[in-house]
């Protein structure tokens, strides 16, 4: 099964992408931002996005894992259409997420976040939190609607019990 978690910045993509994938038996995580993060950037992010996450999988499933995770922040159904394209060819199972949050408490995670952090990304945040969500808001067709107001844990066994998975 593949798994794609989508949704704007600070909202906890990476927390519970990291927390299904310690959940699931023979499970591999996929951050989008870190496979993007490369110097100097690509002519094409999406596609050298994309392309990755297909040659990871392919890779990955060799050495036998079985389940993926995937996180990222896709802005357009067309985005997201190339990749359930491109993984559905790879595994039929494939379900995708859009991850839900109050904007009060999206804005007290990033807050929460930046206290941790050694370089002050407040501002950049604050700005690209607010257009994500409005561009989330306005767009159809970007994952089935997940709620991530709850604890990791919980959202773990909701999440698996949405998928039909067990809890370890």
């Amino acid at each position: 099964m593949i798994i794609v978690l989508n949704g704007p910045l600070g909202i906890g993509k990476s927390t519970l992408a990291e927390a299904l994938t310690e959940s699931i038996d023979q499970c591999a995580m996929l951050e989008g931002d870190r496979l993007v993060a490369v110097n100097p950037t690509p002519y094409d992010e999406l596609e050298h996005l994309h392309s990755t996450i297909e040659l990871l999988i392919s890779h990955h499933r060799r050495f036998g894992y079985r389940h993926f995770v995937i996180d990222h922040m896709w802005r357009l159904p067309a985005e997201l259409a190339d990749l359930r394209r491109r993984l559905i060819a790879i595994d039929s199972e494939l379900r995708c997420f859009l991850l839900t949050l109050p904007a009060d408490e999206n804005l007290r995670r990033i807050e929460r976040r930046q206290q941790a952090r050694a370089i002050d990304e407040r501002e950049f945040e604050l700005r690209t939190v607010a257009e994500e969500r409005e561009l989330l808001a306005t767009t159809p067709d970007l994952g089935e609607p997940f709620d991530v107001s709850a604890s990791p844990q919980d959202l773990v066994r909701m999440m698996l019990r949405r998928l039909a998975l067990s809890f370890p």
